[in-house]
């Protein structure tokens, strides 16, 4: 697991926990903090899983991967041109 992956797995326990606490206690708020911390942390985490499938991507095809990036470059050039 990469730190982002590790840091996401991290936040979304926290916020069980929290929300737990919430649910224990009756306090509405701590349960929604604890909803919306576990979300950040699973967003965290996906965001961890999608950085390594394109680092595998780009270590298998390296072509292919610059084709993409030049043809994101274009695509962003021509955008920003129109304006």
């Amino acid at each position: 697991m990469k730190s982002e992956q590790v840091k996401g797995a991290m936040e979304k326990v926290a916020g069980k926990a929290q929300g737990f606490l919430g649910d224990l206690t009756g306090d509405e708020q701590l349960q929604a903090q604890g909803l919306a911390r576990e979300t950040a942390g699973q967003l965290q985490q996906t965001y961890g899983d999608a950085l390594d499938t394109v680092s595998d991507f780009a270590k298998q095809k390296p072509l292919a991967t610059v084709a993409v990036v030049a043809g994101l470059g274009l695509l962003v050039g021509l955008l920003l041109r129109r304006r």
